[in-house]
């Protein structure tokens, strides 16, 4: 490993390059795949980037997983457990170099482009899962980091123990079984982004599943406005039908607000109080978070 930092330092750091995150990805490529790999990155004007393959020659290789439970007080613990890479598997490694720790910093999201390219173009077995990726320049020690581990306010949410009106007096709204797939798979995600994308999906799920009349946007003013007679409610699901033409039109990610936006996307479908209480669970929920 330090004869390779050794090369990239020596072949880029000619060119301005001083500063380096590497991230090794399980793969399928082969060693005869590299010279198309370099000379693809050549053509489309990607540089400042090295690729080459790695297999652990042991079992004594590891990476860091996070993980999350509860303790008896339903506090959420994030921590991290070590997990063994096998001897002898295939995987890429991709090093991108740059002149200054804030060019570094600021690029993680071009480096997802060039990987995407590579899986567009060779397979998407070409980098198939993130294993960790590492920081390195000629001063500092190496930092390696793993999978991004936080807890989001989904980990940490307090259980619902309303009492006016009780929550055990709630009854739910009907949703088809592809809504509930694509919900388990939205809460199951680490980045906001991707839980909002596969959120927005089961939220149009339900709306056309609870309404079969007009366009997407009569059917939820239908049910906002009139089912839950909130206007308030209406408001917030149009700001959020806007974060979603942004994100899945434009491919523009406000990512300082996005985490929020997947809460508030989650709001409409809580139960709702039965009829006789005069109440309803949801009308008041979105009412408060709006």
């Amino acid at each position: 490993m330090e004869n390779f930092r050794d090369r990239i330092l020596n072949e880029f750091e000619p060119q301005g390059l001083k500063f380096f995150r590497e991230s090794i990805w399980s793969s399928a490529l082969q060693r005869s795949d590299l010279s198309k790999i370099r000379s693809f990155l050549t053509k489309n004007n990607f540089y400042g980037i090295d690729v080459s393959l790695v297999l652990p020659s042991d079992d004594e290789t590891n990476y860091l997983v996070w993980r999350r439970h509860y303790n008896k007080s339903g506090d959420c613990i994030v921590f991290s457990t070590s997990t063994e890479i096998p001897s002898g598997s295939n995987h890429l490694k991709i090093t991108f170099g740059y002149p200054d720790i804030d060019s570094r910093s600021r690029a993680r999201s071009k480096e997802l482009i060039t990987i995407n390219y590579l899986r567009l173009v060779f397979g998407l077995t070409a980098a198939r899962e993130l294993v960790f990726t590492s920081l390195f320049d000629r001063d500092d020690s190496v930092t390696t980091i793993s999978e991004d581990g936080y807890a989001s306010p989904f980990d940490t949410q307090e259980i619902n123990r309303f009492e006016h009106p009780p929550i055990e007096g709630a009854e739910v709204i009907e949703i088809p079984e592809e809504a509930a797939l694509l919900l388990h798979k939205a809460f199951n995600q680490n980045l906001p982004q991707e839980r909002f994308i596969l959120m927005w999906l089961a939220f149009e799920s339900i709306t056309n599943f609870i309404s079969n009349k007009g366009s997407n946007g009569q059917k939820r003013q239908a049910y906002f406005k009139e089912t839950l007679k909130s206007e308030t409610a209406n408001e917030e699901v149009k700001r959020l039908f806007s974060v979603r033409c942004d994100l899945f039109k434009e491919g523009r990610m406000a990512t300082s607000s996005i985490e929020d936006d997947c809460w508030s996307l989650n709001r409409p479908w809580f139960p709702r109080h039965s009829p006789s209480s005069g109440n309803s669970v949801s009308h008041t929920l979105l009412e408060t978070a709006a």
